[in-house]
């Protein structure tokens, strides 16, 4: 059977629960590094063609912060978390009590610190992810792009030989003070990487 027709077809509920144990594992880390109280609504997880995943983040035409987290082990592939100014500006003032006035070039303590909150999301749901599966999974040190959505996704997608044409899109809602933030997760799994996993979901 086709991979990616395969990748459609996971469970209603292995979905679910990857979305409710991730967004566990976020809260209060992201609290703590934000120092106030946050929500994030359950997220809204997809499986989607690669094409649609580039027309959604290229739609708005606006430069985003994406964090990238590479994967490997028994799993490979990328973790993309990408985030707005309105968010990167929100962030960096809570935490560092600066108005960014220029997103393309940020200073060295503001990109650190987006780093670190990619890092929390990311793992966030890596950690989920390997729970789930009974998989062994090791990240990298994030990296950071600030760039235009489809420059970021062609970065990330043009490290790996072969990546799924499906991929794994995650949106949170960030609500932090009186005010809401979307932030946007994307699994990009290595082809081989996505057998092992359809694997272990028949497993289950």
């Amino acid at each position: 059977m086709d991979c990616e027709v395969e990748l459609e077809e996971l469970s209603e509920d292995f979905i679910k629960e990857l979305g409710n144990i991730g967004t566990g594992n976020a809260v209060s880390a992201l609290s703590q590094l934000l120092n106030c109280p946050l929500e994030i609504d359950t997220p809204n997880l997809r499986i989607l063609p690669f094409q649609q995943i580039t027309e959604i983040i290229t739609e708005a035409e606006v430069p985003l912060a994406g964090i990238m987290v590479e994967v490997f082990g028994e799993v490979n592939g990328m973790f993309l978390f990408l985030l707005d100014e309105a968010f990167t500006g929100q962030v960096i003032r809570l935490v560092l009590g600066d108005t960014v006035s220029d997103f393309t070039n940020l200073t060295e303590m503001e990109e650190s610190l987006l780093l670190e909150l990619g890092n929390i999301m990311c793992g966030s749901y890596i950690r989920a992810l390997s729970q789930l599966m009974n998989v062994e999974i090791d990240v990298s040190v994030p990296q950071i792009s600030i760039d235009m959505g489809g420059a970021i996704l062609a970065a990330a997608t043009s490290r790996f030989l072969r990546t799924s044409d499906e991929l794994l899109m995650i949106d949170n809602l960030f609500c932090m003070d009186t005010d809401t933030f979307s932030g946007r997760i994307l699994f990009l799994p290595e082809m081989e990487s996505l057998h092992v996993l359809l694997r272990k979901l028949e497993e289950l």
